[in-house]
């Protein structure tokens, strides 16, 4: 008989606690609570937030500041899609804006570049 394994950490991929910036179509900024090669989970202030309903493929972008050999620092872009596992209402903000909490899988690996006026 075989005995069923139980993982200590249901995820995948080891997560990486950071903030970075995240931005999305439409000029709406967050900042993200964690990282994985699979997936990140953000916090968003948004008037609309069917835009980020489970099970919507979004577009994001995720810079995150690197130090080059010349100790100059420079800002790496990361850019694909996702889908959206979870979407969490922190709370409701000034006029019908609300602070979400989602949790996205990348569909694909991202791209990443470095932009030339960095």
């Amino acid at each position: 008989m075989l005995s069923k394994v139980i993982y200590p950490n249901r995820r995948r991929r080891q997560r990486i606690n950071g903030e970075f910036e995240v931005s999305f179509p439409d000029q709406i900024k967050g900042r993200t609570k964690n990282v994985s090669a699979h997936g990140a989970s953000f916090e968003v202030i948004t008037d609309n937030p069917d835009t980020f309903s489970p099970g919507a493929v979004i577009t994001l972008e995720i810079a995150t500041p690197n130090t080059t050999l010349d100790s100059k620092m420079r800002k790496l872009r990361l850019s694909g899609k996702g889908v959206i596992i979870s979407r969490e209402v922190i709370e409701k903000t000034t006029g019908c804006r609300v602070k979400l909490n989602i949790a996205v899988q990348f569909k694909e690996k991202l791209n990443f570049w470095v932009p030339s006026n960095n």
